[in-house]
């Protein structure tokens, strides 16, 4: 790998098929919303019509709200809906890798995606905003990371790993096995690319604006 390395590492490539639910997680403001910025630019919908909410974070409204409150019928309807749509879709929630055998079993065909970014960085910023102790949220983060790593190490489920501070200065590579691993088979890179800049750039007005809740981290 050594050099060539530029942000991915992939997981029981054999089981990728066709269909596929796409499930992106990791740490909070870890990097998702990039991971799935990168998705949604490829082509993978996030929605199940047009008239679907999506927070900017490309978190589905009601299917967050139904894994919060933990209703599992609600969740499998929405869901259901997903995949009798779309043969490849995608679902970005941080939280999902704390309910992975649940998620597992519920979602069809999962492939999973799960993101790592800098610890401390993660931190720092997490204080920052929410005005706690950076050496706590660190040991917070640092428990999300190894939490990850313990379920990459068992599960049999097609598996993405992400490198987010890799990836980020790769992004031609990136793109080309975040496509693959999604079943896109052509996409235009520099729309994609300049897609995923103005992500980020909405992002970051909207934190400026005032609005800390919609600026995730990409």
């Amino acid at each position: 790998m050594g050099s060539s390395f530029h942000g991915v590492l992939m997981k029981n490539e054999h089981r990728v098929t066709d269909r596929k639910s796409i499930v992106i997680c990791g740490a909070p403001r870890g990097g998702t919303s990039f991971a799935a910025s990168v998705f949604s630019r490829l082509g993978v919908p996030f929605r199940r019509t047009p008239n679907d909410r999506i927070s900017p974070r490309h978190e589905h409204n009601r299917l967050k709200e139904a894994f919060q409150e933990e209703d599992h019928a609600r969740m499998r309807r929405i869901i259901g809906e997903f995949c009798s749509l779309h043969p490849v879709w995608g679902w970005k929630l941080p939280e999902i890798e704390s309910r992975f055998s649940a998620i597992s079993e519920m979602v069809p065909n999962p492939h999973f995606v799960m993101i790592f970014k800098e610890p401390l960085s993660i931190a720092v910023r997490s204080a920052t905003r929410r005005s706690k102790n950076p050496i706590n949220v660190l040991q917070q983060v640092v428990a999300v990371h190894q939490r990850l790593a313990a379920i990459a190490a068992t599960t049999e489920h097609p598996l993405f790993l992400v490198s987010y501070d890799k990836a980020v200065v790769s992004l031609p590579a990136f793109l080309a096995d975040a496509a693959s691993f999604a079943g896109i088979k052509s996409y235009d890179e520099a729309a994609v690319i300049a897609g995923i800049r103005a992500d980020a750039q909405q992002y970051l007005e909207k934190r400026q604006s005032g609005n800390p809740a919609a600026a995730p981290s990409l």
